[in-house]
């Protein structure tokens, strides 16, 4: 809520910035110019870059704007759970049980585990599959910093070719002064979308990949740890260690409100950055 609010308030503040500064100018010269700026910026990624990645680009941006954040904690609760199953009652409860995983990683490794493949096997397939997840989202990180790194150029290119125009149809002092003002308003939409969109949005999608990286690293390791079979406890502690929890308070609290629900340790998971 927070996030959406600052959102608001900084379009809001650039929007009346925006258009006190080009206030003199015609609606429709604004819309066309911007149009034309983000238009061709748009084109241009088509060319760059294959449907599947703007398809895939879209619909992460889409999870972004909607603020989906990862259940961490419910993940890895379903993690310690399936490893309680899978010692107690065996393969068979873990496929009938494969089927209510929503997260596409745990999934995968608990059908591989059932599959009947061995920890090296499943940790190259696993690695294999992450680097592929990954691969594409770098992508579509690449896809917004080469649209940022477009759009100025072709505002700039819509300013020499409005000054081209101006200079070529040389009148009034006056009416020169007007042309060259139309003629830089694309340099401006170019700037603009630069530097308030298509960055924003690159940096937002990385740290993102950055923490989705940190969590299916977590999710590999219990998965791995499913596959050897350890008790529960075992891996809430081990996931436990790998994320840290917050103050011992807080933790005595989780534990007692998790023994009314089931025998497994629940652990509060913090968003954690990993380096590239």
């Amino acid at each position: 809520m927070v996030r959406k609010g600052i959102l608001v308030a900084g379009i809001t503040f650039l929007v009346l910035v925006s258009g006190k500064v080009i206030g003199d100018t015609s609606a429709i010269m604004n819309l066309t110019s911007g149009l034309l700026i983000l238009g061709g910026t748009v084109m241009t990624a088509f060319l760059a870059f294959p449907v599947r990645t703007i398809k895939d680009l879209v619909k992460n941006l889409q999870g972004l704007l909607k603020n989906e954040d990862t259940d961490h904690e419910g993940i890895v609760r379903q993690i310690a759970d399936l490893a309680r199953i899978g010692r107690i009652q065996g393969t068979k409860a873990l496929e009938t049980q494969c089927k209510r995983v929503k997260d596409p990683f745990v999934r995968k490794g608990i059908e591989l585990i059932v599959d009947g493949y061995d920890r090296f096997e499943i940790n190259n397939i696993m690695e294999k599959e992450y680097e592929l997840h990954f691969s594409r989202k770098e992508s579509q990180v690449t896809m917004l910093n080469t649209m940022a790194k477009i759009a100025p150029v072709l505002g700039f290119l819509g300013t020499i070719i409005g000054l081209i125009d101006v200079l070529s149809n040389i009148g009034e002092v006056g009416e020169i002064g007007r042309g060259m003002a139309l003629a830089l308003l694309t340099t401006f939409y170019g700037l603009l979308f630069s530097n308030f969109l298509f960055l924003p949005l690159a940096k937002r999608c990385s740290e993102v990949n950055k923490t989705e990286a940190s969590l299916l690293s977590i999710i590999l390791e219990g998965i791995m740890d499913i596959c050897g079979q350890k008790n529960s406890h075992v891996i809430s502690h081990r996931l436990e260690s790998y994320l840290g929890l917050g103050e011992s308070a807080n933790r005595a609290g989780l534990i007692s409100a998790s023994q009314k629900a089931n025998p497994v340790l629940p652990i509060r998971l913090k968003e954690v950055s990993v380096g590239k």
